[in-house]
């Protein structure tokens, strides 16, 4: 006696029809759903349903206006029939083999989604992957413990030498050396007090002269703090200094020179 060749596995297949999409629209009906699926490769040709449809083939009305779950109970054999619907987007198909009217084994659970038909896989396939990925995980994590262990002693016993994260490399550690600080601030000046010089007093920058009063100049604001030399600075105070001792020298100069004899 010859044996029946084994089902084969369609679960990571997915099918599509656009034509069938196209020539009659959305899935709307049960009947209309049935006839998308009958297309596609999940459905067995030899099945009750392709019997009916090739009875129903020739009549006057065809499939239409005929409860098809209803006459598959005349039949004996595989059948589908649509379990659950929420048009029109998805349809969940039962593939059953009816042994009597009344009584039915589900086979496989079918489902279309969008139009797409999938295989759903059974409870068997999900409970097997499921609890595989977990012995996985346990027992790579066990591997792991078991390399990481550490020796047994009579004061500490097991004494597991726990680390701390180790720390990115754009994060400086707490304990970093003052060295490593920026040095921007090093290179901004303090805030200088404000000078006064009489009568005279000649500015690169300004070129303004101005008579007996006070002359207030705020180091921040004749220059950028990145770009304050101290060197400069003091030498130029030198020449200022100088500067204006020429000029008060020559101004007594001149006044007892007018008044002298």
């Amino acid at each position: 006696m010859a044996t029946a060749a084994p089902q084969a596995n369609l679960s990571h297949l997915q099918w599509r029809a656009p034509e069938f999409l196209l020539a009659f629209g959305q899935l709307t009906t049960a009947q209309l759903a049935l006839d998308y699926f009958a297309l596609s490769p999940f459905f067995d040709k030899s099945s009750s349903n392709a019997q009916l449809r090739m009875q129903m083939l020739f009549s006057r009305g065809g499939m239409d206006g005929v409860d098809e779950e209803v006459e598959l109970k005349r039949f004996v054999g595989i059948e589908y029939v649509v379990a659950h619907a929420a048009p029109p987007n998805l349809w969940i198909i039962h593939k059953r083999n009816r042994t009597s009217p009344n009584e039915a084994t589900v086979l496989a659970a079918y489902h279309i989604l969008n139009a797409n038909v999938y295989q759903a896989p059974t409870l068997y396939t999900v409970l097997n992957e499921r609890v595989l990925t977990s012995l996985h995980a346990i027992s790579t994590s066990f591997s792991s413990l078991t390399a990481l262990k550490p020796a047994w002693t009579p004061e500490t016993l097991y004494r597991w030498d726990i680390k701390p994260p180790p720390v990115s490399s754009a994060v400086p550690p707490l304990d970093a050396p003052a060295d490593l600080i920026s040095t921007a601030d090093e290179a901004v000046p303090p805030k200088r007090a404000r000078e006064e010089t009489s009568e005279l007093e000649l500015t690169e920058e300004s070129g303004t002269k101005r008579g007996k009063g006070q002359v207030v100049v705020d180091e921040e604001e004749e220059r950028p703090a990145d770009a304050f030399n101290p060197l400069l600075f003091r030498a130029l105070q030198g020449v200022a200094r100088r500067l204006a001792q020429e000029s008060a020298q020559a101004a007594e100069g001149g006044v007892n020179g007018v008044v002298g004899p």
